[in-house]
């Protein structure tokens, strides 16, 4: 081990000492990482996405990331004075996360001296790559600090993987189970569509949700941009064509596709480049710079047809952007605390240029109206949600934009906690 690399490890054990407290117990989060570069990005990602899990086991504790030669590493303070049933904990959280053989959770109570698996007559952690205790092949050297890291490496892509794609259905699973949603399909109305229902929705989710994972994974391998967003589209059109054909050529996501896909990707590619989260809007208008060109075809969709007639931009605009309404959703969320989806799609339906509702309101004067008559909507109202969407059914409206950027906000929130 380098000198800098012992100098940077006795800096952070000279920090945890001078934290140390007889009224709380403190908890190390540290990658276990191989060789001398201990910062690679998938050390930032261990670390937080431990944090996470840390703070769901022990809530409202406070914790710190911090940086150093020897790696990142995180710091929490909990309000706990049982050490063995703490340690008993992380240990479980070590041994069953499907990535805890990567990180290592020490606990300290008011010495430096934690409490060691031996202590507690738990056995020694594996290898990585072989049924050998660890601390052996690490004195011996049993295996090539490039197979270790390529293991780390490969694994964390594969749990990353299905972790989003957990989070992709969660969300539009979220959006779709609502009732009472101003003349979209819900499990029990077919709304303002009669050639779509909750199945057929529920198969149409199904049927892209692989392609969409492919673009996250698409965006997280990738490293540059250049490439990137013609080999996305062709994943977005066998998604679409996959959708169309389960659907039997019935459009039920292909707004979704667009917004959601982009922002899948976006996420992807940040992620692998250890950027911030905001960084990802940041992308999205990156690669969609040259997007409003396509006003330059003839109107041959409700979008294009919009902005002919009205100068709305639709989805268009709003990548182009960056998805502020999304941005604005999510600081909604998280400055107010709100989770009523009601109220999110309420907002979404105002700050957003719905070319679904543009073009079911059949003139600029009925939007505008009906858009007013939503502000001063009170969607925590049962009686005004039921009253509201058997109008928008009568009047045949429909928000399906506005619900596939609530989809897109769902996502980005659930998934917000892996990103610096």
């Amino acid at each position: 081990m380098t000198d800098s690399l012992l100098n940077a490890r006795e800096k952070r054990i000279d920090f945890i000492k001078s934290l140390l407290s007889e009224t709380h117990l403190t908890i190390l989060v540290k990658a276990n990482i191989p060789g001398q570069n201990k910062n690679i990005n998938e050390a930032y990602l261990l670390v937080r996405l431990f944090c996470f899990e840390v703070n769901k086991i022990y809530p409202n504790n406070s914790f710190e990331v911090y940086e150093s030669l020897d790696g990142p590493y995180a710091i929490f303070s909990i309000n706990s004075l049982d050490l063995i049933s703490t340690k008993l904990e992380l240990i479980g959280l070590e041994e069953k996360h499907p990535l805890g053989r990567f990180i290592d959770l020490d606990l300290f109570g008011t010495s430096m001296n934690s409490i060691s698996r031996k202590e507690l007559n738990i056995e020694d952690r594996k290898c990585y790559l072989c049924n050998q205790y660890a601390r052996y092949c690490s004195r011996n050297k049993t295996h090539s600090i490039e197979s270790l890291l390529s293991f780390i490496k490969t694994n964390v892509f594969k749990y990353l993987s299905v972790s989003i794609e957990q989070s992709i259905q969660n969300s539009i699973l979220l959006e779709l189970n609502m009732e009472h949603k101003f003349g979209l399909v819900t499990p029990t109305s077919n709304g303002s569509h009669p050639d779509m229902d909750y199945h057929l929705m529920f198969n149409a989710q199904k049927a892209i949700l692989p392609y969409l994972t492919k673009l996250f994974e698409l965006g997280y391998q990738a490293e540059d941009l250049i490439q990137l967003l013609q080999e996305a589209r062709i994943i977005g059109l066998k998604a679409e064509e996959r959708m169309l054909k389960v659907t039997r050529g019935i459009n039920a996501y292909k707004g979704l596709i667009f917004v959601l896909g982009l922002s899948i990707l976006s996420t992807g590619y940040v992620l692998s480049h250890d950027q911030s989260f905001n960084s990802i809007f940041d992308m999205i208008q990156s690669i969609t710079k040259d997007i409003e060109d396509e006003f330059k075809n003839p109107p041959t969709t409700s979008g294009l047809k919009a902005y002919t007639m009205y100068g709305y931009k639709g989805i268009r605009g709003e990548v182009k952007k960056g998805i502020p309404s999304v941005q604005s959703a999510l600081k909604l969320i998280k400055d107010h605390q709100v989770k009523d989806l009601h109220l999110l799609l309420k907002h979404l339906i105002l700050v957003s240029e719905d070319t679904v509702f543009i073009k079911r309101a059949l003139t600029k004067e009925r939007y505008l109206l009906f858009k007013n008559e939503i502000r001063y909507l009170d969607v925590s109202s049962l009686e005004q949600q039921i009253r509201f969407t058997q109008k928008a059914i009568k009047e045949n409206l429909s928000f399906g934009g506005s619900a596939d950027l609530l989809v897109t906000t769902l996502y980005l929130n659930s998934i917000a906690y892996l990103y610096k």
